[in-house]
């Protein structure tokens, strides 16, 4: 299964008649035998990114390097410098914006900055019951204030 969107991602959690195996970008355990594999790839993609406020909003399914590239061409960077494990782990793979956010991926200046999950303003996943969660989210500005 490869869902598209957030509303097939919750239709294919809900549907669910057996033990689903979460794939990202491949960087971790191979699936478990005998479960069917969501994979995460269709829910890629920066959907807004304003570098003057230091936020963006990106699908689990985007590649981290994707990330990275849009935050360079800004002088930007992710300040916890989320390390590449593969080399370490002997994995391939794609690491994935949703992988660093689910396992905190976090790197030598989390003591200094802070961990990837300080960095959230606001998330959206779907349970286990394939219902969606949000939680938090940008604060917008109006005339009296924030």
């Amino acid at each position: 299964m490869r869902p598209g969107d957030e509303r097939e991602l919750a239709e294919a959690v809900r549907g669910a008649t057996g033990t689903l195996s979460i794939r990202g970008g491949g960087t971790r355990a191979p699936a478990i035998e005998g479960a069917a594999v969501l994979e995460t790839g269709g829910l890629a993609g920066i959907r807004l990114y304003e570098p003057g406020a230091l936020t963006m909003v990106a699908g689990a399914g985007t590649p981290l390097a994707e990330v990275e590239a849009a935050l360079a061409v800004e002088g930007q960077r992710l300040a916890f410098e989320p390390m590449d494990h593969r080399g370490l782990m002997g994995s391939a793979g794609e690491p994935t914006i949703g992988g660093v956010v689910a396992g905190n991926v976090s790197g030598p200046r989390r003591i200094q900055v802070g961990a990837c999950r300080d960095f959230l303003l606001g998330v959206r996943f779907v349970d286990g019951s394939g219902t969606v969660v949000a939680n938090g989210g940008r604060v917008m500005k109006n005339v009296t204030g924030y």
